[in-house]
């Protein structure tokens, strides 16, 4: 089947976490970019989300900017792709089952096939119990701490949406406390079985696979990175520790800001191997002297996993669903690999809200999971929330974003008015995992929200849990 669908929508946003303007007008440089952008969402959004293409490229993929519109798609429902044209430039994207979609960049559906040939991935199933070992959640029985009508008043204004453009677009929340999901809401035409895209909410996953390995003695935070393009004695780069590269502090040149031509889109749209596209940069500081964030360093990360593990695609995907997913029960969780089979560590997981709330409560409940089996050591997870040295603001772990430093005044804090333990997975367009430790409490916020709109975590997290009364002090 064929199926072709034409942009229409008029809103332009800025591409991704942009903080500066794309240009409006589309250039040489800028339609591979543009066609890839569409098509790698485009086919993750249909065959990972499990949406219809429309509703993909009117609330997705045209609000990321004006680049992405006036687009072409073709559905291959045969080959599993969907590629996109923007004129006379085309990418295309490839769904392999249980992987995901990966762009069809330096490589084809057969070199991709042939990673995952007879390998079968187990699909999620149903599950009978309490959540979170089972699905079963009971809204109308919640502990007497809950503030029942405050906490519906709290979601409702996390949903409210008076901005022109409807640019706060909340999608889901789930709220957890002690263990149990206290409030639970889609937007129309979403649901607890869709899978939610978490952009940079994704390294913290990636983190926490970093975390069994180092958890299970095989891989240490202060040993030098093993990255083959940095092993020749002169290069200043060998002395990278994994930590470093773990707290955004490794001192790589890599431009972040999402804009066409900056490094983290040449990275994720138009290359194959993304890990080695970062490792080739030079060095703009020294190890551990500066903090900058870098999807780059995520994606180092990610093939130091996978070359841990085995070093295929298959063997990557196994471990991950073997050693993380599947003790969390983190069923629904698709990390999609890049052509090499490397997970894109720094973008690309997709997971129901209910999954997401599954990780953050690994973390809660200090690495371990139901019957007090440890997943992550005590030791990983203080490592995870403790901040960057070269970070001075204190608001960097591991992968995660913190509240700024604990013993700072409230007012030093990213959230002045949540507790200074907090701690989060975020992403662009305002994915939220944030973990509560002391207040036993995660609270997942999922949508796609326009950088002009700010959805306000402050504000909204704040009434959440004001309506959970032990979470008082």
């Amino acid at each position: 089947m064929t199926l072709h669908v034409r942009s229409i929508t008029a809103c332009a946003l800025a591409l991704l976490v942009a903080t500066s303007a794309v240009a409006a007008t589309p250039s040489d440089d800028t339609l591979p970019m543009a066609a890839g952008v569409a098509a790698k969402l485009a086919c993750s959004g249909v065959f990972v989300a499990g949406r219809p293409l429309p509703d993909v490229v009117s609330k997705d993929i045209e609000r990321v900017s004006s680049l992405t519109r006036d687009i072409n798609y073709d559905l291959d429902a045969a080959n599993n792709t969907i590629t996109a044209t923007k004129q006379g430039v085309t990418r295309s994207a490839l769904y392999r089952p249980g992987l995901g979609c990966t762009l069809l960049v330096d490589t084809d559906i057969d070199t991709l096939n042939k990673q995952v040939a007879d390998t079968v991935f187990p699909a999620p199933s149903p599950r009978t119990g309490a959540w979170p070992a089972g699905d079963e959640v009971d809204l109308a029985k919640l502990p007497p701490e809950i503030d029942q009508a405050a906490l519906r008043q709290a979601i409702d204004g996390a949903f409210a949406d008076d901005t022109p453009e409807k640019g706060i677009d909340t999608r889901a929340m789930v709220v957890v406390y002690d263990g149990k999901i206290v409030a639970e809401r889609y937007a129309p035409g979403y649901g607890r079985d869709t899978r939610f895209l978490g952009w940079s909410a994704s390294k913290s996953v990636l983190a926490s696979l970093v975390g069994t390995l180092v958890t299970d003695g095989k891989l240490k935070l202060d040993d030098r990175a093993p990255v083959a393009e940095w092993q020749d004695h002169g290069d200043p780069r060998r002395e990278i520790t994994i930590a470093q590269l773990l707290q955004m502090s490794s001192g790589l040149a890599f431009n972040e800001p999402y804009v066409p031509g900056a490094d983290s889109i040449v990275m994720l749209f138009q290359k194959g191997d993304m890990a080695a596209f970062a490792a080739a940069k030079p060095l703009a500081n020294k190890a551990g002297a500066a903090w900058s964030y870098s999807s780059g360093t995520s994606n180092i990360l990610a093939r130091i996993v996978l070359q841990s593990v085995g070093g295929t695609p298959v063997a990557m995907q196994n471990y991950a669903r073997q050693r993380l997913f599947g003790p969390t029960g983190m069923q629904s969780a698709v990390f999609e690999p890049d052509a090499t089979g490397a997970l894109v560590g720094s973008s690309y997981l997709y997971a129901t809200a209910r999954d997401w709330a599954r990780f953050g409560l690994l973390y809660v409940n200090n690495g371990r999971i139901g019957g007090g089996r440890a997943i992550l050591s005590p030791a990983w997870v203080a490592f995870a929330q403790k901040h960057a040295p070269a970070d001075p603001r204190g608001r960097y772990g591991a992968q995660f974003w913190l509240n700024g430093l604990a013993n700072a005044d409230s007012s030093a804090r990213q959230l002045p008015d949540l507790p200074a333990d907090l701690y989060a997975a975020r992403g662009h367009n305002h994915q939220a995992i944030a973990i509560i430790p002391s207040r036993k409490v995660v609270i997942v916020r999922l949508g796609w929200t326009s950088d002009s709109a700010k959805f306000d975590e402050n504000r909204h997290f704040g009434a959440i849990l004001a309506a959970i009364h032990s979470s008082r002090t």
